[in-house]
C-alpha cells in the first residue's frame, strides 16, 4: 500500500508575494469607515469596511463584533478541551494533533513531515522540532521514505498507538458534546467556511509582522534623530 498523501481539504495555503502584501496592506489604512458623532457622544466607528460584514444600513457592526468575540471564545474553549484530551496521552497540544494526525494517516508505510505539516498549516521545522520530542519519548517511530530519499515517514510506536487507543472513549465525550446542536447540513457549511478563511487569516498576519517590524524601525529612527 502507498503512503497516504493530503487530501483536497489540506490544499497547499496560496502564497502572497510580499509586494501584493504590501499593497493590501497600504490600501486597508485608508478605506475607513466614516461615521458622524452623535450630539457629541462618543460612538466607535465600524470595524470592518466591507459592506457584507455591517448590519442594515452599513453604519454599524454589532453583529460582526459578536462573532469575533463568540469566535475568541469559541477557539479558547476548543483549545481547553484539545488540552484536556493532550493531558490523557501525557504530551502537549500541538504534539497531540500531530499524534492524531499521524494515527490517521500513517496507513502500512507512514506519513511524510511535510504532509503532517500541510495537515495542520504549520511549517515542516515546527513538526521536525514536536516528532524529536515524541521521539525521545518513546509515542513516534522515523522510517526511510522508499519513494524519497531525502526525507522520512513518521507511524506510531506500540505505546503510542496504546495511549490513543486509551484516549478514544474521551475524545467521543468531548466531540459529542462540544458539537451536539450542530446539524449535518451546518456542519457541511462551517468546515467549508473555515477552510476558506484559512489563507485570509495567515496573510493577515503576515501583514501584521510587516507592520510590526516598520514601525519598529520607524521608532528606532526616530529615537536615532532625538540622541
Amino acid at each position: 500500500m502507498t503512503q497516504k498523501k493530503a487530501t483536497a481539504s489540506t490544499r497547499p495555503r496560496k502564497v502572497v508575494s510580499a509586494k501584493k502584501l504590501e499593497e493590501t496592506d497600504e490600501l486597508s489604512t485608508i478605506r475607513q469607515p466614516v461615521v458622524a458623532e452623535s450630539n457629541g457622544k462618543f460612538q466607535l466607528r465600524p470595524s470592518t469596511s466591507k459592506l457584507e460584514l455591517l448590519d442594515e444600513g452599513g453604519n454599524t457592526d454589532h453583529r460582526f463584533r459578536q462573532f469575533l468575540y463568540d469566535f475568541s471564545v469559541l477557539a479558547t474553549q476548543l483549545e481547553t478541551a484539545r488540552a484536556y484530551l493532550a493531558a490523557h496521552v501525557g504530551v502537549t497540544s500541538p504534539q497531540y494533533n500531530i499524534l492524531m494526525i499521524i494515527a490517521r494517516n500513517q496507513g502500512e508505510e507512514g506519513v511524510s513531515v511535510s504532509d503532517v505539516a500541510r495537515y495542520l498549516h504549520v511549517t515542516g521545522a515546527f513538526i521536525t522540532a514536536e516528532v524529536r520530542k515524541l521521539e525521545n519519548i518513546g509515542l513516534v517511530e522515523k522510517r526511510p521514505n522508499p519513494n524519497d530519499a531525502r526525507s522520512t515517514l513518521l507511524r506510531l510506536s506500540p505505546e503510542g498507538e496504546t495511549r490513543i487507543r486509551d484516549v478514544e472513549p474521551e475524545r467521543l465525550f468531548v466531540n459529542d458534546n462540544l458539537f451536539q446542536n450542530l446539524s449535518g447540513k451546518d456542519f457541511q457549511h462551517l468546515s467549508a467556511t473555515l477552510s476558506s478563511l484559512l489563507d485570509d487569516f495567515a496573510n493577515t498576519n503576515q501583514m501584521l509582522q510587516m507592520r510590526q517590524e516598520r514601525n519598529k524601525r520607524a521608532q528606532a529612527s526616530r529615537n536615532r534623530k532625538v540622541g
